[in-house]
């Protein structure tokens, strides 16, 4: 009889589902954040001129009618992309102190208030004083607000939604994010809100999933997790109820009871600190595959190419609206790609992709450049730039942009995640600031050549994903940090060996 109530105890919480609630929570949760970042980063794109027309209005307010110089303009547009980077840093670094502290759905609130106020410098502030400087600055206080949601939706996702599902709300982050990018792009054409004195409206629309979130705040459950651990356990029990349909007492009980289990065991596991991940020469192995797919996840250059990519084809010798328009099908594809790429992860493994796809985005670069070459003598090699540039952003988010946080996981330990991820995180947005910082003064000065230095990177980062990192498809966690750790490099060269000859042949 006991064998059959537990049969059955196990049958029901198998099939437990997510409630409505918890669906509208988790889609405004990360909407919040990646939907506010995707709109900001193609407003941002598409308000270029209408930047620069505003750089210089204020520039000759403060010199007497003085023109703003070409360098000057390129250094205002840089800083204003590159400061939302520098920012996500501050952001990201700070993020767990106070998510130590605070509850899930506070620090929500919380983060999506940085939203706002970075709204009011840039769309209100800047442009009634006017004050490039204040622009700058409410860039940088945009990126704290995405550096530290980034780190947040994850938890919230993990700590709310049934495991099943789980990865379905993860991968609303991508569609969001290319999704947004697109929508503020199109909002950036000269018949919508493109014209000059439209720009503060512009740039404001990155606020609304923010205030959307924020008003909807009171009626939102918290994290079960937050609650428990803060001992509010019949807190914890009503907010079950709601993120649960048809939940009986009994299997809320069990769910807290598993919840309470895990952070006391947690609060007991000696963790690895940053300076053991150096020390420790099996640790030292993870840390560097950790820091090598961080480190590719921005020296690919993205963030110089999905930033500027009116800028770029503006030197193939696209008019400033042909520009818009052909960056608008770029984006387009990219959200295409976003919503069925987590199947492609799931059918050929983020090792195979990843690696592949930095040859592909290799190969599109080496196209990019031939087709700026020619470009200057035949005019139809511009629209061979469109190709190169879709095909490259497409490899980016079927490929390095999906595979990045399935591999890092799988190449962690439990022990080692915590401090390799906050180290990894850090060294990811300072080569993401660099890249987008550098990326206008490149371009400038080399034109087409810049991109030889990531075709460069991308094929070497391919090659050390193909040769040198373990295949986590059909191998454990353990079976995968072992090879990592060097505990069984034997048989990862054979198979990673095969598979190398394979596609090869």
């Amino acid at each position: 009889m006991e064998e059959k109530q537990q049969m059955q105890h196990e049958k029901q919480t198998t099939i437990l589902k997510n409630s409505w609630i918890c669906s509208i929570t988790m889609f405004l949760s990360v909407s919040s954040v990646m939907l506010s970042t995707g709109v900001a980063v193609g407003s941002f794109n598409a308000a270029m001129g209408s930047l620069t027309y505003f750089f210089n209005n204020t520039y000759q307010i403060r010199n007497n009618g003085t023109s703003i110089s070409g360098d000057m303009t390129t250094t205002l547009i840089a800083m204003s992309g590159s400061m939302m980077l520098a920012g996500g840093f501050i952001g990201s670094t700070c993020s767990s102190v106070i998510l130590s502290k605070t509850g899930r759905k506070s620090s929500a609130v919380f983060m999506n208030w940085i939203n706002i106020i970075s709204t009011i410098l840039m769309s209100v502030a800047s442009f009634r004083l006017p004050s490039y400087e204040c622009f700058i600055a409410g860039r940088f206080v945009f990126g704290i607000f995405c550096g530290f949601g980034m780190n947040l939706i994850p938890l919230i996702v993990a700590e709310s939604s049934v495991p099943h599902r789980q990865a379905f709300y993860l991968s609303l982050i991508g569609v969001n994010l290319s999704g947004g990018g697109l929508l503020g792009l199109c909002m950036g054409f000269k018949e919508v809100l493109g014209q000059n004195y439209l720009a503060p409206l512009l740039l404001s629309l990155s606020c609304i999933p923010s205030i959307v979130y924020l008003l909807a705040a009171r009626w939102l459950p918290d994290s079960p997790y937050t609650l428990m651990r803060s001992g509010r356990r019949d807190d914890a029990v009503a907010s079950m109820k709601r993120l649960r349909i048809d939940i009986n007492l009994r299997e809320i009980n069990d769910t807290l009871d598993k919840i309470q289990e895990h952070q006391t065991i947690a609060s007991r596991t000696r963790r690895v600190g940053v300076i053991e991940l150096f020390q420790n020469p099996n640790y030292r192995r993870i840390i560097t595959a950790v820091l090598i797919l961080f480190i590719q996840a921005q020296l690919c250059g993205i963030n110089g190419l999905g930033m500027y990519t009116r800028k770029i084809f503006q030197s193939a010798d696209f008019s400033e609206s042909g520009s818009t328009t052909a960056t608008s099908i770029v984006y387009g594809v990219q959200f295409v790609v976003a919503l069925i790429g987590s199947y492609l992860v799931d059918r050929y493994g983020p090792k195979r992709l990843n690696y592949l796809s930095s040859f592909v985005m290799s190969f599109a670069l080496i196209l990019l450049f031939a087709a700026m070459t020619l470009a200057k003598n035949v005019e139809q090699f511009k629209y061979v730039s469109v190709v190169a540039v879709t095909i490259y952003v497409l490899s980016w988010a079927a490929g390095v942009n999906l595979t990045l946080f399935p591999m890092l996981a799988a190449y962690s330990t439990d022990i080692t995640r915590e401090s390799a991820f906050s180290f990894g995180g850090g060294v990811f947005w300072f080569f993401s600031w660099l890249v987008s910082f550098i990326f206008l003064y490149m371009l400038e000065a080399l034109k087409q050549f810049t991109f030889i230095f990531f075709i460069i990177l991308n094929f070497g980062f391919g090659l050390y994903v193909c040769l040198r990192m373990p295949e986590t498809r059909g191998r454990t966690p353990k079976e995968i940090t072992d090879i990592i750790q060097g505990l069984n490099a034997g048989e990862n060269k054979i198979k990673d060996g095969e598979e190398l000859t394979a596609i090869l042949t």
